[in-house]
């Protein structure tokens, strides 16, 4: 009986939860359908009403103005005849034109004001009123031609032979003779008969076109005289096509709208079949819940749920392992998610394969993997899954012609006789994946207590110098930059130095936890601005400043810095951006459109760096560099290996080939800067030429440098 209840029930809900609003909606939407269609086709005969009106009233003007031509030609083909008078005017006097012939036949002669003086009628004369003309209208076609008299006046005219189109012209005498007598008036006309408006049904495709005397309605036209009297209206029998389209079109709705319906019963059905599913339906969400629909690795739920299952066993030799994607957002950023998502399928593909049955793999969150191994052995065979997947992301993918190339920083934490609990191995887990960024990327650390000291000691350091930048802790030093030509400064590099209250610390180091902690726009934002306020002291030597690679991955940094030498008055001319080869070894397309951007704002870049090992000579043919900056590493053995001092000649000849000026930077010693003097460098720069020291000191340095100038040049 219960179940019964249940099933009644269950019952119930279908039909008046799912059955019932179908058909109502339904129903709405066939009641919507058919009130539309009969709007439509209303609408489109009311237009067909108005085209026809419109058209109608375009062929009276037309038959009006071909009266008043017609008029015009027979007064001018007759005027010997008119112009006889009264006695000499017949019917076999006229002359009619061919072409205006055929517009008229009935002629009257007319005086001043209207009164008829010879009429005919199909070629035959008739009585002056004959044709029961009205005076009324002729007296105002008159006196429409004696207002204009170049032109033919025209208009309806009421007469016994119904309503005439009829034109008036003024009868002009012969050439060359005066005036007879008072003036007359030419009317030419033609009934509004059945064949006119035969012909201009046949015209417009109408049915029953036809003149008669019924008030003016919705499907007719007024005609009224020249006096202004309704001789009546030309009517028509609507084709209301409007009306005949919805019939045309009544099966084919009805047949899509049988197909709604049929498309409504299809829907209650899956509905149904949905419902009695209901049960594997909540099967696959608990499995779309526990796994990361991308990758299809289980998730970060099931990666913890599979840790405590793991303590929760007979062995506690528990293994966390911890991946982190080297380079992955720059990936993003550079060729769209589209691409970071195959990425990371391809990734989470070949981690799948390398664990295998060895542990449980995880996809945590974005580039973020996991693997829980158990059993003996437990931090080694963890250790060995991290190198694996180190070794597997050395090469690079190939999305489609586009080379992707990422890293593996890994991290592993283990906890040989349960003493930790999840959340403490975890945590140390991800402590040794940031140690072994930190320390270099793309390779596999172990935890060890150490860890912890440093991780908090460099967060320490971190939260320090992020305070220092805001409250204008650090400071900018400045080097001097030598030309060769004249051994006088041709520009100063900008240095940033953070200077404790416990003591300096090394850029070197706070530089890395600044990339690291992502202030690396922050930092090179302040030294930018430093830079730009203290340009102004420095006359019109060139500043040359060291940019961050997170700065030109950045496509808001041209604004950015736009804006800062407008606010600081700076010219962007005097201003030189330093990149290094790094960056363009890892993303080269995005450096093209960074130095493309800078240089459309005015500002010079420099090759930083060159040297040091990548392909130095395609970037320069692949960007327009402003100046290329010789490593150290080049310069140390200028003096004594000819290999080095080849490659600086090369360097500078290819340089000027591109339009750019080489630097030799790292100089200690006289004989290096000869050497690289003698090798045709354009600038040189290093501790032999001086230290980085603040701005006061490198501002006396120009100015004795431009008082023993001076005293030379007097």
């Amino acid at each position: 009986m219960i179940a019964l209840f249940f099933v009644n029930r269950r019952w119930m809900e279908f039909v008046f939860g799912v059955v019932v609003p179908t058909v109502l909606t339904a129903l709405a939407a066939a009641a919507v359908v058919y009130l539309a269609m009969a709007r439509m086709a209303a609408e489109v005969n009311d237009i067909d009403r108005r085209g026809i009106a419109q058209v109608v009233d375009v062929l009276k003007d037309e038959a009006l103005a071909r009266m008043g031509l017609a008029a015009s030609e027979f007064s001018a083909w007759n005027a010997a005849a008119l112009d006889e008078g009264d006695a000499g005017l017949t019917g076999g006097d006229l002359r009619l034109p061919a072409e205006s012939s055929r517009f008229f036949d009935t002629l009257l002669v007319v005086d001043a004001e209207g009164m008829p003086i010879r009429a005919f009628h199909e070629g035959r004369a008739a009585g002056p009123d004959g044709i029961g003309i009205s005076r009324a209208d002729v007296a105002a076609l008159v006196a429409a031609a004696r207002h204009e008299p170049q032109r033919p006046a025209t208009g309806f005219v009421q007469s016994r032979l119904g309503p005439l189109v009829a034109g008036v012209r003024e009868i002009e005498p012969r050439a060359g003779a005066p005036r007879a007598g008072p003036p007359r008036y030419l009317l030419v006309g033609r009934p509004m008969t059945g064949t006119e408006f035969t012909a201009m049904a046949d015209a417009l495709g109408v049915r029953h076109l036809a003149f008669g005397p019924a008030p003016v309605g919705a499907n007719a036209v007024p005609l009224t005289s020249a006096a202004g009297t309704l001789l009546g209206s030309i009517g028509w029998e609507p084709r209301v096509s409007g009306t005949e389209a919805m019939e045309r079109a009544r099966l084919p709705v009805l047949g899509v709208l049988g197909l709604l319906f049929v498309v409504m019963g299809v829907l209650v059905v899956t509905i149904w079949k949905m419902m009695s599913g209901l049960r594997h339906d909540e099967t696959a969400a608990r499995h779309a819940a526990s796994h990361d629909p991308l990758s299809g690795l289980p998730n970060r739920a099931s990666f913890h749920q599979r840790l405590a299952e793991a303590y929760a066993g007979p062995d506690h030799a528990i293994a966390v392992l911890f991946a982190d994607l080297d380079g992955f957002k720059e990936v993003n950023d550079t060729y769209g998610h589209d691409v970071g998502d195959r990425l990371i399928r391809a990734a989470a593909a070949g981690f799948r394969a390398l664990v295998g049955g060895d542990g449980t793999l995880a996809r945590l969150g974005g580039d973020e993997f996991a693997v829980v191994v158990e059993g003996g052995d437990a931090a080694e065979r963890a250790r060995g899954l991290g190198e694996s997947f180190v070794d597997f992301l050395d090469e690079a993918f190939d999305f489609e012609g586009r080379t992707v190339k990422v890293g593996c920083s890994v991290g592993v934490a283990a906890d040989a006789d349960g003493r930790l609990t999840p959340g403490e191995l975890v945590r140390r887990a991800d402590v040794a994946m940031y140690v072994a960024k930190a320390g270099g990327k793309n390779r596999v650390d172990l935890y060890d207590a150490g860890m912890d000291a440093d991780r908090h000691a460099r967060a320490t350091l971190a939260a320090e110098l992020r305070e220092a930048a805001v409250s204008d802790g650090l400071q900018v030093h400045y080097q001097p930059v030598i030309s060769a030509k004249t051994g006088s400064i041709a520009a100063v590099e900008a240095l940033v130095r953070w200077i404790r209250p416990a003591g300096p610390v090394s850029p070197a180091v706070f530089l890395a936890i600044a990339e690291e902690a992502g202030m690396s726009d922050l930092i090179g934002t302040y030294v930018l601005r430093r830079v730009a306020r203290d340009a102004r002291a420095f006359g019109g030597l060139k500043m040359v400043v060291n940019v961050f690679a997170a700065q030109f991955r950045d496509p808001g940094f041209p604004d950015a810095l736009a804006a800062i030498l407008e606010g600081s008055g700076m010219p962007p001319d005097r201003l030189e951006l330093d990149i290094t080869e790094s960056f363009l070894a890892s993303e080269p397309e995005r450096a093209r459109r960074s130095v493309e951007a800078l240089h459309a704002l005015g500002v010079s870049v420099a090759l930083d760096d060159f040297g040091t090992g990548f392909s130095s000579v395609a970037y320069l043919r692949r960007f327009a560099f402003d100046k290329v900056k010789i490593d150290r590493s080049v310069v140390i053995d200028v003096i004594r290996d000819p290999a080095s001092q080849s490659l600086v000649q090369a360097a500078v000849a290819l340089a000027e080939t591109l339009g750019a000026e080489v630097t030799a930077e790292g100089i200690e010693m006289a004989e290096e800067a000869e050497a690289l003097k003698e090798a045709g460098c354009h600038e040189l720069q290093g501790y032999y030429f001086g230290a980085p020291t603040v701005r006061s000191e490198i501002l006396r340095r120009i100015a004795r440098e431009r008082q023993a100038a001076e005293q030379l040049l007097a």
